[in-house]
C-alpha cells in the first residue's frame, strides 16, 4: 500500500531529522522572509496585496491560536524593512536561498535522487521564495473577494456561505501550495496527478494536526502557567515541526506514486478505453 511504503521512505530518509531541521530554519527565516516581502511591497501595488494576503493567510488560517500572539511582535519587527536598502535585501534574500535549498537537500533524501545541475537548484528555491508565496496569496485573495462577494448579495445566508468558505479559505490555497512543492522542488519532476493526489491528503492532515495541537494546548494548564505569556512560542515551534513532517511525508507518497493510477473525471480517456469506445461505435 502506497501509504505504507511511503511512511517507510520517510523513516529512512531521515523525515524527523529533516522536519526538526526545516522547523529551525524557518523560524529563523519566516521574519526575514516577511521583512523581504514587505519591503518589496513597498515597490509594488500587487506585491502589497499579495504581501498581506499571504500574511493573512499564514497567520489566520495555518497556525493555531495560541501561535497568533506572535503576530503583533512580527508586524512590529517587520516594520523595520523600511529602512532596508537594496543591498540589505539582497543579503537577506542570499540567506533564504539558503534555507531554501535545504528543502532541496530534504527531497532529495527522501526520494534517494543523486545530484542536481544548477537548474535543478534554482528551479527549487524558486518556486519555494517566489512561485509558492505569490500563488498562496493570489487564491487566499481571490476565495476571501469571492465570500465577501457572495455575502454582500446574499446576506441572510451569512453562517453557510462562512461554514463552506472557512475550509477553502485555508484548503485550495494550501493544496496549491504543496501541489507546487511536489511537482517542481524534487530533483525528478513529476507529473501532476501524484503531487495534486498527495497535496490534498497532506492538507488534510495538516488540518487535523492543527485541531489536535491546539486542543492539546488548550487542556495543559500547567504548561500555561510555566510559560505564562510565551506559550506561543513552543506551540509554534510544534505546530511547524509537524507541518514539515507531514509535507516530506507527501514528498515520501508522490516518491511511491500515490493517487497516480487514479481515474480523475476531468482527466481524458485511456487511449485502450477510447478505442474499445469507437471499436464499438463501428
Amino acid at each position: 500500500m502506497s501509504l505504507w511504503r511511503a511512511l517507510r521512505r520517510f523513516l529512512k530518509g531521515d523525515g524527523f531529522i529533516y522536519s526538526g531541521y526545516l522547523a529551525f530554519l524557518s523560524l529563523l527565516a519566516l521574519l526575514p522572509a516577511l521583512g523581504v516581502l514587505f519591503w518589496l511591497s513597498q515597490q509594488s501595488t500587487i506585491i502589497r496585496t499579495a504581501d498581506a494576503a499571504f500574511r493573512d493567510f499564514l497567520f489566520t488560517n495555518l497556525f493555531p491560536e495560541t501561535a497568533k500572539q506572535v503576530v503583533g511582535v512580527v508586524d512590529k519587527l517587520r516594520a523595520n524593512a523600511r529602512g532596508l536598502g537594496q543591498a540589505g535585501v539582497a543579503i537577506i534574500a542570499g540567506d533564504l536561498l539558503l534555507k531554501a535549498l535545504a528543502l532541496n537537500a530534504a527531497m532529495d533524501r527522501i526520494w534517494g535522487s543523486g545530484r542536481r545541475n544548477i537548474w535543478g537548484f534554482a528551479r527549487g528555491a524558486l518556486v519555494v521564495l517566489l512561485v509558492v508565496p505569490t500563488v498562496v496569496g493570489a487564491l487566499y485573495w481571490l476565495v476571501r473577494f469571492i465570500e465577501k462577494f457572495l455575502l454582500s448579495l446574499m446576506p441572510m445566508f451569512r453562517e453557510p456561505i462562512q461554514a463552506v468558505f472557512d475550509p477553502v479559505e485555508i484548503g485550495v490555497p494550501l493544496i496549491a501550495a504543496l501541489t507546487l512543492i511536489y511537482r517542481w522542488v524534487p530533483a525528478r519532476v513529476n507529473l501532476w496527478k501524484s503531487p495534486l493526489a498527495s497535496a490534498t491528503l497532506v492538507a488534510a492532515l495538516i488540518e487535523v494536526a492543527r485541531y489536535v495541537i491546539t486542543h492539546y494546548f488548550a487542556t495543559l494548564q500547567q504548561l500555561k502557567s510555566l510559560y505564562g505569556a510565551f506559550i506561543a512560542f513552543p506551540v509554534l515551534m510544534v505546530t511547524t515541526f509537524v507541518i514539515w513532517a507531514l509535507v516530506l511525508y507527501g514528498a515520501a507518497l508522490v516518491a511511491e506514486g500515490f493517487g497516480s493510477k487514479w481515474r480523475w473525471p476531468f482527466g481524458r480517456k485511456p487511449a485502450s478505453a477510447a478505442r474499445g469506445t469507437n471499436t464499438k461505435n463501428g
